[in-house]
């Protein structure tokens, strides 16, 4: 269903303009622009040059409390649909905004208010406010927003697809850090989620980033242990400090220990300067160890003394450097499997996992596709100067159903080429690559069809190396992976496949 929003026009007013930001970044979400008001006052204001179709009040501010600004909204606009929030609520302020013909909802239960908003109506161009089950009493005094419902049994796919929807269009807070949606931003990368896992995982980077230990990020490729170690050092009080990034697997032995430790002048051949390495260069602030499974054991051995000693020495040195440097470490192996092979130090894996993060694979989240989908829409659109308004529910459904082997990373660059290929105002199935054409072709095939993860992935590699045609600096770079890791995976299929 297409949705008006142009001619409607959305006043919130909140003194707490941390609050308002949130709320009125989560309405922007929706398509609206709404007009924002520090005080009733000045909504009031607002009401007598502006016509108003919804009112969305707190209730507690200086001067003029939100019932009264209702009411002096009501006597301007007599038809205006209005909302109460309040942090401070008691029976006496619920009756009055019944009084108001008013809908009612206290701040520390603003699921129930983005619950409450769930559907549009194409052809009055409102807002449709639906109190959902177990809350009738408390909007029975609401007001109707012209609720249209559809009496016709639905299909299943009908019903998935509804409750992706309401998860597309559920919102909470940006002012609670705990549990919004977007959680952390970095270059223009953001952490968001609103499924149990990822709460409980934004919860556990709160609270480990205030705590100088080591962390070691679990994740599969393109679940985003990068930017989780971000947030971690942007919470931490080593945030104004510098945060290193460095791929273990990108480098040879000897050319990953002088990165991370640098060289002594004439410590080899070429070597006509002394060289600061990034552990020494981000003393004070935070490195990571990316892919720390791909580290040969003698580099092991220096990341120990790191850890336990607090120094290091350089190539072609014998000084002993002393560094202040905080040490995240990811990886999307079995370090454990990786100790019992011999190819990994049990020493240091305890060293490093003085707190484990594991970063949940998009399949096991999938509730947090549309809302992934919604902002990765909004942000090509951007960049790409198109006038795309949404994404159709056949590729809604799609995405529901694909296992995603390259995570979020994969659904990102998805969306970003959907974007590109689309002319229209609406992301289509033609406008997907071929592999999620085919997962809406193989519902309902028996199971003995069905294929593991690691046949998903293959497949994926597969499309991404013949798209690149045969260009793994590129297929790594869309892959997320280094051309080692690329290359480890390549070798263990046929070449063939590629071409």
């Amino acid at each position: 269903m297409d949705v008006n929003t142009e001619n409607i026009t959305i006043l919130l007013v909140d003194d707490e303009k941390k609050f308002l930001n949130s709320i009125s970044e989560r309405i922007r979400l929706k398509g609206f622009e709404p007009l924002l008001a520090l005080s009733g006052e000045e909504a009031v204001e607002i009401a007598k040059s502006k016509n108003i179709d919804i009112a969305i009040v707190d209730h507690k501010m200086p001067g003029m409390d939100g019932i009264t600004t209702i009411t002096k909204l009501k006597e301007i606009y007599p038809d205006i649909k209005t909302v109460l929030l309040t942090g401070y609520g008691n029976e006496k302020i619920r009756e009055a905004a019944e009084a108001l013909d008013t809908a009612y909802f206290e701040k520390d239960e603003m699921r129930n208010f983005w619950n409450f908003i769930k559907k549009f109506s194409s052809k009055t161009g409102m807002i449709i406010i639906n109190p959902p089950s177990g809350e009738k009493d408390m909007a029975a005094s609401a007001v109707d927003f012209d609720l249209v419902t559809d009496q016709r049994p639905l299909k299943t796919e009908e019903l998935e697809m509804h409750a992706a929807r309401q998860t597309l269009e559920r919102r909470l807070p940006l002012n609670d850090l705990d549990t919004s949606s977007v959680f952390f931003e970095s270059r223009g990368q953001k952490l968001i989620g609103e499924t149990p896992s990822i709460l409980e995982l934004k919860k556990n980077i709160r609270k480990v980033a205030s705590l100088d230990c080591t962390v070691l990020i679990l994740g599969e490729t393109g679940t985003g242990k990068e930017l989780v170690a971000r947030a971690i050092h942007m919470l931490s009080p080593r945030k104004e400090r510098k945060f290193t990034a460095v791929n273990c697997g990108s480098f040879t032995e000897e050319l990953l220990s002088n990165e991370l430790f640098g060289h002594e002048k004439e410590a080899f051949t070429g070597a006509l300067h002394r060289k600061r390495g990034v552990v020494e260069a981000t003393s004070g602030g935070t490195i990571l160890l990316d892919e720390i499974g791909d580290t040969p054991l003698s580099m092991q051995v220096k990341l120990l003394r790191v850890l336990e000693d607090k120094n290091i020495i350089r190539v072609g040195g014998t000084d002993e450097i002393p560094v202040d440097v905080r040490v995240l470490a990811a990886t999307n192996q079995s370090l454990k499997k990786k100790i019992e092979d011999g190819s990994f130090r049990e020493d240091l894996y305890y060293r490093l996992n003085a707190f484990i993060l594991r970063i949940p694979p998009l399949r096991e989240r999938t509730d947090d596709i549309p809302l992934l989908s919604s902002y990765f829409l909004d942000k090509y659109r951007k960049e790409f100067g198109k006038e795309i308004r949404g994404i159709a529910d056949e590729v809604l459904s799609i995405f529901m159903k694909y296992a995603f082997p390259g995570n979020v990373r994969e659904l990102e660059n998805a969306i970003e080429r959907a974007v590109i290929m689309c002319e229209g105002n609406a992301l289509k199935k033609e406008h997907l690559p071929q592999r999620f054409v085919q997962v809406k072709q193989s519902i309902g095939r028996d199971k003995k069809d069905l294929v593991t993860l690691a046949e998903m992935e293959k497949q994926y590699i597969i499309e991404v190396l013949k798209s690149t045609k045969g260009n793994k600096s590129e297929a790594s770079r869309i892959l997320g992976i280094n051309r080692a890791s690329l290359w480890r995976k390549v070798k263990e299929m046929d070449e063939s496949l590629f071409k």
